[in-house]
């Protein structure tokens, strides 16, 4: 299994290949066809169900171990006509935790993390309109669980913008010689569809991506962001570049940095991380990362590391663990201590 099939649902084994024979359990009944990990198929309708579950475990320095079923979360593709494209993630979450010392908690919920139509003239020009994840950088354009390679987000993704917008975007790709071109601009205008409660999205946004991924095994890109500050009436800026190299099947190293000011916390930031994934043995893979963080306001910049295994026996299962530790103890950014999940595929 290369890296590249690792971030990719349900589109890396080509049908009636062997390899998706090994792995791909097929079940038939009339019209209704099912591969693990890629979803029921039902009929001709057009509809497919899919999606993910996740469990996770963490033991932090002056914490107690925690353990969690996350979440289920359900992915909902409909192609009514060719050039239509809808798509829902709706996630079920709070269904078990436990705490040592506290016993096990309940609190079940839903939400609806993604819902957009796209529509499509062809390869150059689409309009895409709903909810659907902010597209800065790398990370934040697939950052499902099982699609990353370790249980915790770099902190320029989990601390500096919204991961969703509610909006319109056009997209699109060309495919001159030697690569293929992307881009993606994009801005908020509706209310926001079932924010988060504990960080509400910016009122008004709008921001763009630039791609170009060579055949050679390398990518680059550029990001530019502009969110309304708070509904104050200004705005804040915010700048990223990014950068993927795949130079052989078994070997994957990626950074990204961000600039300018988020929408999370008023004042400017900058950070980056530089990430290494490397196939040690068949299926197991070892993953260190490294991380600079320079918060807005007054607080300190931290050195974070993450080292830890991804084991992928199937294309459907995912076992994660790592220890995450930086150059000073800071229980806002990152709690040191070891964390790890398993992901399935459906």
């Amino acid at each position: 299994m290369t890296l590249t099939a690792f971030c990719v649902l349900g589109a890396v084994i080509a049908p009636g290949t062997a390899l998706e024979e090994r792995i791909l359990p097929e079940r038939a009944l009339g019209g209704i066809e099912y591969h693990a990990g890629r979803g029921l198929r039902i009929g001709d309708t057009g509809l497919t169900v899919g999606g993910f579950a996740t469990a996770e475990a963490e033991w932090l320095e002056a914490e107690n171990a925690e353990a969690a079923l996350e979440g289920v979360n359900f992915l909902l593709f409909f192609d009514p006509v060719p050039y239509v494209h809808l798509f829902a993630e709706i996630e079920a979450g709070g269904f078990a935790s436990w705490e040592s010392g506290g016993g096990v908690d309940s609190d079940p919920g839903m939400e609806v993390d993604r819902l957009f139509a796209d529509a499509s003239a062809n390869d150059r020009l689409n309009v895409r309109f709903g909810k659907f994840l902010t597209p800065i950088g790398r990370w934040n354009l697939a950052p499902a669980e099982p699609l990353v390679w370790t249980t915790s987000e770099p902190l320029i993704v989990e601390h500096v913008f919204d991961e969703t917008v509610s909006g319109a975007m056009l997209w699109g790709s060309s495919f001159p010689r030697g690569g293929t071109a992307s881009y993606s601009l994009y801005g908020t205008f509706l209310d926001p569809i079932a924010p988060e409660r504990q960080a509400p999205p910016a009122g008004h946004s709008a921001g763009a991506h630039l791609e170009w991924a060579s055949l050679s095994g390398w990518t680059v890109g550029g990001s530019y962001f502009a969110s309304e500050a708070h509904g104050e009436g200004a705005w804040n800026h915010l700048g990223g570049v990014d950068a993927l190299w795949q130079p052989t099947a078994r070997l994957e190293l990626s950074a990204e940095a961000l600039f300018g000011e988020g929408t999370r916390e008023e004042g400017a930031l900058w950070g980056l991380y530089a990430q290494a994934v490397i196939e040690t043995l068949p299926t197991l893979y070892a993953v260190g990362r490294y991380e600079r963080f320079d918060p807005p306001g007054e607080g300190r910049a931290i050195d974070l590391f993450d080292v830890g295994l991804a084991w992928v026996p199937v294309n459907y299962l995912r076992l994660k663990a790592d220890y995450r530790f930086a150059d000073h103890f800071d229980d806002e950014l990152a709690t040191p201590g070891f964390r790890a999940s398993l992901s399935v595929l459906f």
